[in-house]
């Protein structure tokens, strides 16, 4: 396990209960998340806000056992994931300190489309299931954290691992070990694969995040890979 000794109360109370818990689900493990009050500060330690333009969102891996990992997300004004899912995750839950914006997605007629669109209040829990596809960022002019953690209901080298990035406009999906970021170069992306176009909402606020996070690497005189 990671900094294992130096995580703070709240953390330790989520890797303590990790360990011993049995038949978890995305409802379960939200409530864990909740019951352990974690707070802003307690994640101050495992900030990165100065990750690279490249980057859709900072990102740090803080613990993790032999079927979860615990993570801490670090959010810009305008970072935005880009559309995913959590690979091999079967549950999971996710706490943001910030007015982030959270979206869901199904596929429906071989379509992706845009089930809901809302802003998340400080301190919300989100439950993580296997099937869930969404996105989430940062609207605001204020930065702000998340933490994140995903499960598996047996040992696995990489919980979330084999993720899925969908392009709504490509109708490609991406298949990565890392962070779900836009622009990826082509050595983090283990392989792409046929996906679904998205209705008109989707391709339009993609397009609108594409540009977003090429325009920041451009300023940082970072090439694109897309």
């Amino acid at each position: 396990m990671l900094n294992a000794p130096h995580l703070p109360a709240s953390i330790k109370y989520i890797v303590a209960t990790l360990k011993v818990a049995q038949q978890l689900d995305p409802r379960r493990m939200a409530q864990i998340v909740q019951t352990a009050n974690v707070t802003a500060q307690d994640l101050q330690a495992y900030t990165d806000f100065h990750h690279s333009p490249a980057d859709s969102y900072g990102r740090k891996l803080v613990a993790q056992g032999p079927n979860f990992e615990v993570m801490v997300m670090s959010w810009l004004p305008g970072d935005f994931s880009a559309i995913h899912d959590h690979g091999h995750t079967q549950w999971g839950a996710v706490q943001i300190f910030g007015q982030a914006e959270h979206a869901t997605f199904r596929i429906r007629h071989q379509q992706l489309r845009t089930t809901a669109r809302w802003q998340v209040q400080p301190g919300d829990v989100v439950p993580v299931g296997h099937d869930l596809i969404h996105q989430m960022g940062n609207p605001t002019q204020q930065p702000f954290l998340s933490l994140h953690v995903y499960g598996f209901p047996e040992a696995i080298d990489n919980v979330t691992g084999d993720a899925r990035i969908y392009d709504p406009v490509k109708g490609t999906i991406q298949r990565v070990d890392g962070g779900v970021f836009y622009a990826l170069p082509a050595r983090d992306i283990k392989k792409t694969e046929p996906g679904f176009l998205g209705d008109l909402p989707t391709q339009l606020r993609h397009q609108q995040d594409v540009q977003h996070r090429l325009a920041q690497m451009q300023q940082a005189r970072i090439l694109s890979h897309s």
